[in-house]
């Protein structure tokens, strides 16, 4: 396996994880980059990724 291959687990705060997909949205938009399907892609899964995370949290804290 390589490093683009492997899945990581990093330790991020919720306020670490808003501000990356909040730049991600920010720098997508309007983007040239939207071009390159891998990046698209590769971009899609992370945000999703993330959000799954903050939407995960929060649907907890409702149950609480």
């Amino acid at each position: 396996m390589s490093y683009e291959t492997t899945t990581h687990k990093v330790n991020l705060t919720g306020g670490e994880l808003s501000t990356i997909l909040y730049i991600m949205e920010g720098y997508l938009q309007g983007s040239d980059d939207n071009e390159d399907d891998t990046f698209t892609k590769d971009c899609d899964r992370v945000f999703a990724e993330l959000q799954s995370v903050t939407d995960n949290y929060y649907a907890q804290q409702e149950v609480k």
